[in-house]
């Protein structure tokens, strides 16, 4: 069972004022590009800010190589290190951030921005997963799919709830055609395990929503605000209601085929 953190009523009721549209750094909610394509990579976040570094790191692809390999028990240590180290719901400049490198996880050591690999299953409830339609500051707050991240729950069992989960989000820039809302939910309802690489990344303005009896209002359910972000593969076994050895390539497919 996760660990649950807890958090006193005025400490939730804060930072859910805080996660309100009403705090965005950049001000308003109308979108700030005509375009994905003409939308830079600070978003709509002030030139030079922790915002606008924030949103390039959700967008930067890490580089090629051999993933680390996590498990979510390792995401649950990953939280109590950055607690340690920055804390949750803070602003992070390009400084701080540095203390989110060389954390020990089980496989040896890994930083925020590593290629890291993680096993587990899509949850398919609440709505997830789900494109983050409303429109966010990283992508310009233009509306609709296309325009947004595909927020997705993975747990380490599939009857799991999303509290008992990590958040990884599939960006809209490049996102290759075959990687759908419809797909991923149709993977959590078969109950289907996933392997999901991408970029190791710290989502320091939120704070851990674990509690499904006193969950804290505006902020995803999760129990670690580590995440996979952005998605770069998102591969399924392709036996359901199994697990499969991330070993043998032959027992993956690809999103895109699936």
């Amino acid at each position: 069972m996760v660990e649950i953190r807890a958090f006193s009523l005025a400490a939730c009721l804060f930072a859910a004022l805080l996660a309100s549209p009403t705090a965005d750094a950049a001000g308003g909610s109308k979108p700030c590009a005509k375009t994905l394509a003409s939308c830079p990579e600070r978003g709509c976040a002030k030139a030079a800010s922790s915002d606008a570094l924030l949103n390039k790191l959700k967008r930067t692809i890490p580089a090629a190589g051999t993933p680390v390999r996590l498990t979510l028990d390792d995401f649950e240590s990953l939280q109590d290190q950055a607690d340690d180290k920055v804390g949750q719901r803070v602003s992070l400049s390009a400084e701080r951030r540095k203390k989110l490198r060389n954390l020990t996880v089980s496989s040896g050591t890994v930083s925020e921005g590593n290629l890291v690999e993680v096993k587990g299953y899509v949850i398919a409830e609440a709505g997830l997963p789900r494109a983050n339609s409303s429109g966010e500051s990283v992508n310009c707050r233009l509306k609709k799919a296309d325009n947004n991240d595909f927020h997705i729950s993975i747990a380490r069992e599939s009857d799991d709830s999303h509290f008992d989960g990590i958040v990884v989000e599939m960006i809209p820039q490049d996102r290759p055609s075959g990687w759908t809302i419809k797909k991923l939910k149709k993977i959590g309802k078969e109950k289907r395990e996933v392997l999901v690489r991408g970029q190791l990344f710290y989502d320091n303005k939120h704070v851990v929503n674990d509690n499904a009896a006193e969950p804290v209002g505006g902020q995803p359910a999760r129990f670690s605000l580590w995440e996979i972000h952005p998605v770069t593969e998102f591969l399924v076994c392709t036996k359901q209601n199994q697990a499969c050895n991330e070993n043998d390539s032959q027992q993956w497919q690809k999103l895109g085929d699936f």
